[in-house]
């Protein structure tokens, strides 16, 4: 007579390719999109067939936290093979670093039904990339832009394309001196010897209105605003109350032109929530300072040591300052060879 320890299966001996399809769309759901896209595949032909077929796990693309950094850009082709994988009905989108303008052309070409995008130190993306994008999502309720290489006007670009627009943040680092952002070295350098002569003072950053009147002028049906580092004044905040009747939360820390004197406190009284320009940004989830006496630390990136290879605060092409150290330990590569080196294996499939 067998033992009751031999009749039941053990772990080592469950057929996984026998899980129903719907407890694999779970599982997959919880572990993450790069772990569906690296490795469901290689378990069994069942699971391969899951990832691959089910629309249902990428209707929500997330790479805004990833541990990549300034190579994030090795995730390009993943990226475009989860939109692929998503058959048209992508709602939500965000990336953090390697975003730019072909990525966001090749979103649009495959999907029309977006309601959230998210593009966080997307320095290479343009405007013009982003005005393109928000026409051809004409459902996008939530657009999320924090950090970036972007003109005044942007807000409004982005306003006027979405019309129906309930969420919008749009945030940047508070600098203390206005010539502490991403100005040519040369010129920061000339502006700091000057600085060291004046008083120790601080100074108040220029003001500047520009983007509250964009808010203000096109997005009339916004119920969310985040806008963590701005250098509005008290009469951009103005515009906003009264061009966006609908306003419910608002966050202005770090917006430090802002007065909440009587008469502003008055205006805001109506919301439901709002996060003053004092308030603490231990909740916020990135650098909220930057001023001339700190180390513009970007994601691990400290530009105090004094590693030559150190990614600066400011680059022109990052794309390009990626490939020259990747060059350096490589040698010789271009970034066809690269993507070819690090996507498919020797005999030319795709890796994930």
């Amino acid at each position: 007579m067998e033992s009751e320890e031999e009749e039941e299966p053990t772990s080592c001996g469950r057929d996984w390719s026998e899980l129903q399809r719907d407890v694999l769309v779970l599982i997959f759901l919880k572990v993450g999109l790069m772990d569906v896209l690296q490795a469901a595949g290689s378990v069994c032909r069942s699971w391969r067939k899951v990832a691959k077929d089910e629309p249902e796990l990428w209707r929500r693309i997330d790479l805004s936290d990833h541990p990549y950094g300034f190579e994030a850009f090795m995730l390009t082709d993943p990226t475009k093979l989860a939109i692929d994988r998503s058959g048209g009905l992508l709602e939500e989108f965000s990336v953090d670093y390697f975003g730019d303008d072909d990525l966001l052309r090749y979103l649009c070409d495959r999907t029309s039904v977006l309601k959230k995008l998210c593009l966080i130190s997307c320095y290479q993306l343009s405007e013009e990339a982003i005005a393109a994008t928000a026409k051809r999502q004409p459902l996008l309720e939530e657009i999320q832009i924090t950090f970036g290489s972007f003109s005044q006007k942007v807000t409004e670009i982005v306003g006027k394309e979405c019309p129906q627009l309930k969420t919008f943040k749009f945030n940047t680092k508070w600098y203390t001196n206005p010539y502490t952002g991403p100005h040519d070295e040369e010129e920061v350098s000339d502006d700091k010897e000057e600085i060291s002569e004046s008083d120790d003072e601080e100074e108040i950053p220029e003001s500047d209105d520009n983007e509250a009147l964009g808010i203000a002028k096109t997005m009339h049906q916004l119920h969310h605003l985040q806008l963590i580092g701005n250098r509005m004044t008290n009469e951009g905040l103005k515009a906003i109350l009264e061009g966006c009747p609908h306003l419910e939360t608002l966050d202005i820390r770090r917006c430090y032109n802002v007065n909440m004197d009587a008469d502003m406190q008055a205006r805001c009284a109506r919301l439901k929530t709002i996060r003053l320009p004092g308030d603490s940004v231990d909740d916020y989830g990135f650098e909220a300072d930057a001023d001339q006496d700190e180390s513009c630390d970007m994601d691990g990136f400290d530009d105090d040591d004094d590693d030559e290879d150190d990614f600066p605060y400011f680059y022109d092409d990052v794309y390009d300052h990626i490939l020259a150290v990747y060059n350096e330990h490589f040698g010789g590569m271009d970034d066809d060879d690269i993507r070819e080196w690090m996507f498919y294996d020797e005999d030319g499939n795709y890796i994930f």
